[in-house]
C-alpha cells in the first residue's frame, strides 16, 4: 500500500471509525456506510480541519460506491493533479 493509500485509510478511520455503526433508523433505510467530507482522499480529509468544517452522514452502499467513482472519474479528465485546489458545491 502506498503512502497516499495509507493516509486515505487513516483519514477515513479518523472520521468514520469501523467501530461506529449506523443508528437503527439509518440501518432500516439501508444507509449503513459512513461517508465523510472533506473526502478522505484529499489533504483536508480526516481531522485536518476542525469539526465545525467537516461532516459525516450515513449513505447506502450503492450511493457510497457511486459517489467515489464519480469523484475519480471527474478528477481524471479534468486533470485535477496532486495539490491542485478545487471547490465542491453541494
Amino acid at each position: 500500500m502506498d503512502d497516499h493509500s495509507k493516509q486515505k485509510t487513516k483519514n477515513r478511520q479518523a472520521v468514520c471509525p469501523r467501530s461506529r455503526t449506523a443508528p437503527p433508523g439509518m440501518r432500516k433505510a439501508g444507509r449503513t456506510y459512513c461517508d465523510e467530507y472533506p473526502f478522505a482522499s484529499t489533504y483536508q480529509g480526516g481531522t485536518k480541519l476542525p469539526a465545525s468544517q467537516r461532516e459525516s452522514t450515513w449513505v447506502s452502499p450503492n450511493e457510497n460506491n457511486t459517489q467515489g467513482a464519480r469523484i475519480t472519474n471527474w478528477r481524471r479528465p479534468t486533470h485535477v493533479m496532486d495539490k491542485d485546489p478545487f471547490y465542491v458545491i453541494a
